[in-house]
């Protein structure tokens, strides 16, 4: 973010350099506030998500575009939950799947809904696929962030596995991105 706002003080465009640099403060503020808490309301939690992905399309040069499609009833609730719980996969699809696909085409869906007792998140990109992007980078610390989430939700909701389903999407064979579905239990 930071070499993002530095191009566009070289460039002189210091509209696009004070927009950024404002969105970026308050994800900070938001990431600061949610750490000391062991949860957050979720619509707080969906605020820092948002702002994120927005840094992250100003920071790829609108590569992708997002859509956010969240049930209404999750917005006016006061519901808590782990502060960015979904972020480290949202991160996963953007800079693994979608950075690396050709084109400014990718698109990176998130849709959020009341199921049962429990907050359904699925996030689903039509990047590279996983295997490709295993293939051009072997970043460890990736990795462990989704081992570290994967435990957090486990641990969240008091299960032995957590309740994440990774599935690779496929098109005529080829591969068409990921899907990553995601229960959360209302607190």
């Amino acid at each position: 973010c930071i070499n993002s706002i530095d191009a566009f003080i070289h460039n002189n465009d210091k509209y696009n350099a004070t927009l950024y640099l404002n969105k970026f403060a308050k994800l900070l503020r938001n990431i600061l506030d949610s750490s000391k808490q062991h949860t957050v309301t979720f619509t707080k939690d969906i605020t820092t998500l948002k702002l994120y992905i927005e840094l992250e399309e100003l920071r790829h040069e609108n590569k992708f575009s997002t859509t956010i499609n969240i049930q209404e009833e999750l917005m006016n609730s006061d519901y808590k939950v782990p502060p960015l719980i979904i972020q480290p996969f949202v991160e996963n699809a953007i800079l693994h799947g979608l950075k690396n696909k050709e084109g400014n085409k990718g698109l990176l869906r998130i849709n959020i809904k009341h199921a049962g007792d429990n907050i359904e998140y699925t996030i689903q990109d039509n990047g590279i696929g996983r295997t490709a992007a295993k293939q051009i980078i072997q970043n460890k610390e990736s990795h462990y962030g989704m081992q570290m989430s994967f435990e957090r939700i486990r641990l969240f909701n008091r299960e032995k596995e957590p309740s994440v389903l990774v599935t690779d999407l496929y098109n005529e064979g080829q591969p068409a991105g990921t899907c990553i579905k995601v229960l959360l239990n209302i607190l």
